[in-house]
This record gives structure tokens, C-alpha cells and sequence, in this order.
């Protein structure tokens, strides 16, 4: 159901009943029958992006059978939060459930009440109406974004990150009015940066899921699908020796004393006063607040807000410093190896981790002779 407010809310999880999982199927086969070219990566993105968008149905009480544009755009500002290219594949999917089911003449289930509620540009306009822009190309050039124009933020063919001294800046203008609030945000902006987690994976970091002789954290992944990914829903995440410290001080000495509705020994790590659990936008919160603290905060799109208009996007994200820390570990430490980078950053394919590999030719060839000089 929605909020008191009226406001569309988000699933706690990506989890829909039998029922939706039946017109999940239905809309599936339906697409292999209508579209038997469909290779198989865009079945896998369809079944996974359509149920997201009926896991939402579910959690506000909507027939996705009945839906109409306004449920749809209320899904988009829920999700806004994700990058465009993400969003607009989001929006493809919800495209085509309907657009499949509409044409449908096989299976008698498949009926839209409402009609298709998103069929053009005439209904919903991503770029026009919520500036997102599904080419990383055009939003590049509309926004002109680059990354040798920012400082502290270094940039491959397709990821914008922020070099490691940039995160340690954050570090040094960590807010908070009370001791225990300031401990409680260097404990969070400190696991964004270590363990590269989404903040809806932050939130949800337990207590008792941590290994403190090995510093490590398991977690569930707040994007894959369990059926698809079973290997990955479950990861486990790092920390430094050196944090262990100042983690175990938060949690065990700290944590209950600050918030009323924290347990001693089990529970989230992240906490406030009042709840049991810190929301993602809290998160985000901190960080964007300690950036600007640092005096390393600005508008990324549009790059020179005029007086009034609305910025979407800064500099100094919490996703940022995710990309960041995926970045730094493929391309700055070469401890770790492509593959051990993708399972800590819980990509379901290898290619979504080359994304953020920086090209060194120069590199490649002194790495190139030393490995031929052990073979003479």
C-alpha cells in the first residue's frame, strides 16, 4: 500500500507471489512466441526487469493488468536514484510486458484493462520529462560531461569514478553534531568505500554476519535475482585490518547507546536514534553532506545550474563511491584479479566489471616483457 502521504513506496525486496510469478511466465513464453529471434540475454533481462516492476505492483496494490501511466511513472521516481542507462533499460521492460501482452491472442489471462499505458513517447518522454538519458554517448554530450574536467575524478569509456584521494577527503569532513553521530557516519561512508555495496546493501549489513578474525561481512544482494544468480545473492564483502578497530568500537560499545531502538549484539550495523535500520537516502545523505564538507561537492548534470533550476545529479554519490571502489580495485590493485572484483561487486556477468577498466597500454607492455623475460 502507499505511504500516508500518498506516496508510491519501494518492495523491501525483489520477491513477488506465485500469482505474479504465473504472469510473469505467461508474459515470458508470450514474448518467445510473438518474438522468436529474442536472444536469450534479453529473455534474462526481461524476466528480471518485469519482475521488479510487478514486485512494485504488489507492494502498492496495483492489477499490472489494470495499470495505468501515472502507476508507471510513479515506478520511475521511485527508482530514480539508479543511473540512466539503468532506468531507461527499466522502462524497456515495462514496454514490452505490455506491449506483449497487448498483442497477445493465445492465452486468455493476458487482458489489459486499461489498455497499453506506455506505448510512445506520448505517454511517458524519459528524456523530456525526467531528463534521462538511456545512450551513455547522449548523456555524456548533452550534460558534457568529462572526467579530466573534474578534479579528484578519474573516468573510463563508460564508469565515472573518484580517485582514492578524493574518497580520503571524505574521510577528514565526516558531519555529525554528537560524537556518536559522527562515529556512526564515518562507520558508513568508510563500508561504502571498503566494501563497495549499494546503499540498499549497506542498510542491510547484520551484526552477526560478521567475520571479525577475517574482516569480513556476508550480505544479500539488493539487485539479483536468487533464481538466476544463486551463486551471487549471497557475497561476501571486506573490510581493512585497520577498520576493524573502529567498526568493533561502533558496534559493540556504541551503537545501542546511541540509538534506542538498537539490540546490543544483533541487528543492523547502521542505526539511528530512533529506528532499527538506517534507510538508503540517509546514507546517501552523509556522504553527499561530508563531500560538501570537504568542498569537493558539485552539480554533475547539468554541469552550470542556472538560478532555480533543479539539480539531478552531484559529483559525490553513495553510487559513486561504489564505482568508485570497483574502479580502485581493478584498476589500482593488482592484488586482485578481474574475477575476485566481480564477485565482491556482485556483478552478475564479467563484462559489467571490464566496464570499469581503465586502458594502460604502456602498462600492458612493461607487464607484457617482464611475463616473457620468466619464460627465457
Amino acid at each position: 500500500m502507499r505511504d500516508d502521504k500518498g506516496r508510491y513506496r519501494r518492495p523491501d525486496d525483489k520477491q513477488i507471489s506465485s500469482e505474479m510469478e504465473e504472469l510473469l511466465g505467461l508474459y515470458l513464453a508470450s514474448l518467445q512466441e510473438q518474438k522468436s529471434s529474442t536472444s536469450q540475454s534479453t529473455v534474462e533481462t526481461r524476466r528480471r526487469e518485469v519482475r521488479y516492476w510487478l514486485a512494485f505492483c504488489e507492494a502498492n496494490s496495483i492489477d499490472p493488468l489494470a495499470a495505468e501511466t501515472n502507476d508507471i511513472r510513479g515506478y520511475i521516481q521511485t527508482n530514480t536514484n539508479y543511473a540512466d542507462t539503468t532506468l531507461d533499460s527499466y522502462y524497456r521492460s515495462i514496454q514490452s510486458f505490455y506491449s506483449i501482452v497487448a498483442n497477445d491472442q493465445a492465452s486468455a489471462e493476458l487482458e489489459l484493462e486499461n489498455g497499453h499505458p506506455c506505448r510512445d513517447k506520448h505517454d511517458i518522454d524519459l528524456k523530456e520529462d525526467y531528463n534521462i538519458h538511456g545512450s551513455t554517448p547522449e548523456y555524456k554530450l548533452q550534460h558534457n560531461l568529462s572526467g579530466n574536467d573534474i578534479d579528484g575524478v578519474r573516468e573510463s569509456d563508460q564508469i565515472i569514478a573518484l580517485k582514492p584521494e578524493t574518497i580520503h577527503e571524505l574521510f577528514d569532513h565526516v558531519p555529525g553534531e554528537t560524537e556518536y553521530n559522527k562515529l556512526r557516519n564515518e562507520v558508513a561512508i568508510r563500508l561504502a568505500w571498503y566494501t563497495g555495496c549499494r546503499s540498499e546493501e549497506l542498510s542491510r549489513l547484520k551484526i552477526e554476519n560478521i567475520t571479525w578474525d577475517q574482516c569480513q561481512i556476508e550480505l544479500r544482494s539488493a539487485k539479483l535475482d536468487p533464481a538466476e544468480n544463486p551463486d551471487l545473492i549471497r557475497r561476501t564483502v571486506f573490510f581493512p585490518n585497520e577498520f576493524r578497530l573502529t567498526l568493533r568500537r561502533w558496534v559493540e560499545r556504541e551503537r545501542h547507546s546511541y540509538s534506542s531502538a538498537a539490540e546490543p549484539e544483533s541487528g543492523r550495523i547502521l542505526v539511528t536514534t530512533h529506528n532499527p535500520e538506517m534507510r538508503p537516502a540517509g546514507i546517501s545523505d552523509i556522504i553527499k553532506q561530508a563531500a560538501r564538507n570537504a568542498g569537493i561537492q558539485r552539480p554533475l548534470r547539468p554541469a552550470d545550474p542556472g538560478p532555480g533550476e533543479e539539480i539531478k545529479e552531484w559529483v559525490v554519490t553513495s553510487h559513486r563511491i561504489r564505482r568508485s571502489a570497483i574502479s580502485h580495485w581493478v584498476n589500482d590493485c593488482p592484488e586482485i584479479d578481474i574475477h575476485q572484483a566481480r564477485q565482491m561487486a556482485g556483478h552478475a556477468k564479467i563484462e559489467q566489471t571490464m566496464n570499469y577498466v581503465e586502458d594502460d597500454v604502456e602498462q600492458i607492455g612493461d607487464d607484457y616483457q617482464r611475463a616473457m623475460s620468466k619464460q627465457r
